[in-house]
């Protein structure tokens, strides 16, 4: 275990060098696939349940289409490449995708719920391990876990695959999303998680489904809550969205520039719905390419100075917001949450502005200024 955290330690720089010399060059390193919508459970705040339709998993690429495009991410020079979905296991073809992958060397993520591993799968990939299996754990009881996902038994069968992993010792690591249905038990998560002598993670940002349905929204923390969980002991690990970038200033101090979107969407990485249509990130529904009509160079080419040349055209607070790096809002998300775009959407607005506050009182600072909403 311990030369593990020595090998992700090292990792971690390694992969810090190279996104920082992507953003510079512009350079596409990592790409996420969505292999499927497909799952067998129904996470109450899950954003790609809605998409988990027999009808429109029709929709979805051929084993030969999505072949195809990892061929295309190679010959960019992308180097990592995390399968999501859905729940990757639920494709059939999932073995042969990941084998054609492994054979041009990406560095490779499995976003899973942990409960479809069997005896066959973990020996097939212990015979040529990912990088990192990473494994939703949300409670650590049956009552918890399985009233999040709304599937009697996926505790058990959660345990039965992590078991399962630890008997061919791969390497995974477990997450938690803090919610209203778990706030009770996250230190017995805690306590779970590090008894398997693994790091306990937890995220608290919770974003509409894709289709705009804001149900799961409801289960989110109070920005009071998420502050308490953020400045105590525990990781918090950034979720699957780009982080902001800061220009190397300090964190309270107004945006260098108008542009829109205040992330990495549209410098190093790549994503690919699992309808083949390619987009700066998870979050970002449009603008989008339909790989069907065109290559992966194509698509970015057209797609990426989209992104990087949105700008704001109204005087909206979160044009000048001074605590922009501590926000969670998206452009996509907001439009969801209040149909543009451009305004602030209170949740994290107020999320951000009590950071702010925490990290004045931390540094004895006072005299911060107020809340935009």
């Amino acid at each position: 275990m311990k030369n593990r955290a020595i090998q992700e330690e090292q990792y971690q720089d390694f992969s810090l060098r190279v996104h920082t010399q992507a953003g510079t060059k512009a350079q596409v390193v990592k790409a996420q696939v969505e292999l499927t919508y497909g799952c067998n459970l129904h996470c109450v705040h899950c954003y790609t349940d809605c998409y988990n339709q027999h009808d429109l998993l029709k929709k979805e690429r051929t084993t030969e289409e999505i072949l195809h495009t990892l061929d295309e991410l190679y010959e960019l020079g992308v180097l990592f490449v995390c399968f999501t979905g859905g729940e990757i296991f639920m494709r059939k073809d999932f073995r042969q995708i990941y084998d054609h992958a492994k054979g041009k060397g990406f560095l490779i993520t499995l976003f899973t719920n942990g409960t479809m591993f069997t005896e066959d799968i973990v020996d097939h990939l212990k015979k040529s391990p990912p990088f990192c299996i990473d494994i939703s754990c949300h409670g650590a009881t049956e009552e918890t876990f399985d009233g999040i996902t709304q599937v009697p038994g996926s505790f058990k069968r959660f345990l039965k695959g992590i078991e399962l992993l630890r008997s061919r010792d791969l390497p995974f690591k477990l997450k938690t999303k803090a919610m209203t249905l778990n706030k009770h038990e996250l230190d017995q998560i805690k306590d779970f998680v590090e008894g398997l002598g693994v790091r306990f993670q937890l995220s608290s940002t919770i974003y509409p489904r894709l289709n705009g349905d804001l149900e799961p929204c409801t289960y989110r923390l109070s920005p009071d809550e998420i502050v308490e969980l953020e400045f105590g002991e525990s990781d918090f690990e950034e979720d699957e969205a780009c982080p902001v970038e800061t220009g190397g200033g300090e964190a309270l101090e107004p945006p260098p520039d108008d542009r829109l979107f205040r992330c990495g969407c549209g410098t190093f990485g790549v994503h690919i719905n699992a309808w083949g249509k390619l987009g700066a990130c998870t979050w970002v529904n449009e603008p989008r390419a339909n790989l069907g009509e065109k290559s992966v160079s194509q698509g970015i080419a057209e797609i990426f100075p989209q992104i990087r040349g949105a700008a704001y055209q109204t005087d909206t607070p979160c044009r000048s917001c001074q605590v922009y790096t501590l926000c969670d809002k998206m452009p996509s998300i907001a439009r969801a949450e209040n149909g543009d775009r451009e305004q602030p959407v209170e949740h994290f607005c107020k999320t951000a502005f009590k950071r702010a506050e925490r990290i004045a009182e931390e540094q004895e600072k006072p005299g911060l200024i107020e809340d935009k909403v």
